[in-house]
């Protein structure tokens, strides 16, 4: 009996150091392997020519009644907001696949807004995470420290657990932080679906398969923050911020 609960035990760590080097993994290498499928794919132009403005226009007016409304940003800042998709110009000229996607991906989310409250409710999420995120290091700090002294008795014993109460503050801004992290890789993900939906239409299978993988690619990105923000305690995965 002894010997099977052993086995048992080895097994349900080995296990549990495989998933922690793989997550460890992720945050380490997501990054790099989204920018090396972008470079790959920016240097490939779709089948016909057409650039991203002529999809975008086009998508608008046949998806979306010609509502969203297209800004220019600076390069690299592609996104979209409210009633309205903002691209640089370098992403607009472009005929690339990686473009396409990177568009496809954004009308996506404009097709989230357009079916019901799931997206804003994101944003409002994000919004309270980021106001309430400020207060996280000084709970952390003001929890320990009124622990300690409670510990060593240099004030009432009592307030131990008023500085327990206040790390337990501390880790539900955490928990908070990753619930809004998994939740964005689900808009994400959903996002993306409609993007492949829409490529559909204009894209080979050969080309649309190379657009899912690097949306793919950029989706792990977001893992690799959300594991980035799990096993900061580590100092083994890149900076990232709680609530961004």
């Amino acid at each position: 009996m002894d010997f099977n609960f052993n086995i048992i035990i080895y097994i349900v760590v080995g296990v549990l150091v495989a998933i922690l080097i793989y997550c460890l993994a992720v945050a380490s290498f997501g990054y790099e392997n989204f920018r090396e499928n972008l470079n790959e794919l920016n240097q490939e132009a779709n089948q016909y020519g057409f650039t991203t403005r002529d999809f975008v226009d086009q998508l608008n007016n046949t998806k979306f009644e010609g509502k969203v409304e297209l800004k220019l940003c600076n390069e690299g800042e592609d996104h979209f907001s409210p009633n309205y998709i903002a691209l640089s110009h370098k992403t607009l000229s472009s005929n690339s696949l990686a473009s396409l996607a990177i568009v496809a991906h954004e009308m996506g989310h404009a097709e989230q807004y357009k079916n019901g409250v799931k997206l804003e409710k994101h944003w409002k999420r994000k919004r309270t995470g980021r106001a309430l995120g400020k207060l996280f290091v000084p709970l952390v700090i003001i929890g320990i420290v009124v622990s300690l002294i409670s510990i060593f008795e240099i004030i009432d014993s009592m307030f131990v657990y008023a500085g327990l109460g206040v790390i337990g503050l501390a880790v539900m801004l955490f928990l908070f932080a990753i619930y809004n992290k998994f939740m964005e890789i689900k808009i994400e993900k959903e996002a993306s679906d409609f993007a492949i939906k829409f490529l559909k239409e204009y894209l080979n299978d050969k080309e649309l398969k190379k657009c899912k993988t690097f949306l793919d690619s950029a989706r792990l990105t977001y893992w690799a923050d959300l594991y980035r923000t799990m096993f900061a305690w580590t100092m083994l995965t890149g900076k990232t911020s709680m609530f961004k």
